[in-house]
């Protein structure tokens, strides 16, 4: 049984399209962080949802250029990706599963046309193996990601305080956003602010090597020993394999007349117990 909000989403069933959409994530993240200033907590190699599926956000066609720039698309939706320029015409590439060196050097040729040289010299963009393409399966995929990029939304607006934006994470191809609790972590430097801002972190992944299908994750840094004892929403539960944090399998969510409000209870009982933790 399923509902209209979140489709299934069994990894066995879609593995080696959702491995491609990785790959081709990457290269847009690769791309995002070659050309960006840096940015606290990665935040430069990001990306972001929009309307059309997966996006770099405006780039500046030159790092010290004001006006011009450029945005590169997965467009999950017409399964093509595009680049945007907002001085020139729209370019697009057609998502047929393509090799991740093809889909790069067209990529870069494009951006080469739009006045934008650029080499990704990453050996990982070398590989010219057949990807496998669903494009049933990326639709939905992007149908659950549009709702969960939604409620994670809705989640952050409630939440007082610095907290991050809602993004994907081209390297694990999970998404998450942040909160942070204005405390220092004692004895980190100060000054880098990856390792010494204490925060949750709420998010969701497509399924990896320690739990194997869809799921949602809460986790902590650093991780206070109070939190791991604590009773968990029903449905959820505290995972100690792999990582420490709490986990509530996607597939849960098919089967509830109100998925969204499992989910937002779910992250929303941790943040409350986390947040009074760190004070």
């Amino acid at each position: 049984m399923s509902n209209n909000l979140f489709p299934p989403l069994r990894l066995e069933h879609w593995k080696e399209t959702r491995d491609t959409l990785h790959k081709y994530a990457q290269m847009l993240g690769a791309i995002r962080e070659k050309l960006s200033k840096p940015q606290p907590h990665w935040w430069h190699i990001s990306l972001r949802v929009s309307e059309r599926g997966l996006t770099t956000t405006p780039i500046l066609k030159d790092k010290d250029s004001l006006i011009c720039s450029f945005e590169i698309i997965l467009d999950l939706n017409n399964h093509k990706l595009i680049i945007e320029p907002n001085y020139r015409e729209q370019k697009q590439i057609v998502l047929t599963g393509q090799s991740l060196c093809a889909l790069c050097d067209e990529t870069c040729s494009l951006l080469k046309d739009i006045g934008v040289n650029l080499t990704l010299d990453d050996d990982k963009f070398t590989d010219g193996s057949p990807c496998k393409y669903d494009s049933m399966a990326v639709s939905d995929y992007w149908k659950a990601l549009k709702e969960i990029d939604r409620i994670l939304n809705k989640f952050r607006s409630e939440l007082v305080g610095e907290k991050s934006p809602v993004q994907l994470w081209p390297h694990h191809f999970d998404m998450s956003m942040s909160w942070f609790s204005g405390r220092l972590v004692p004895g980190k430097d100060p000054d880098d602010a990856d390792s010494s801002e204490e925060q949750l972190m709420f998010g969701f992944s497509t399924g990896d090597t320690t739990i194997p299908d869809a799921y949602f994750y809460t986790l902590a840094y650093p991780l206070p020993e109070e939190l791991t004892g604590i009773q968990m929403p029903q449905g959820s539960y505290w995972n100690n394999e792999g990582f420490q944090g709490g986990v509530l399998m996607y597939e849960n969510l098919l089967s509830e007349d109100n998925p969204e409000e499992t989910l937002l209870n779910y992250f929303r009982t941790v943040q409350s117990i986390g947040a009074e933790l760190m004070k």
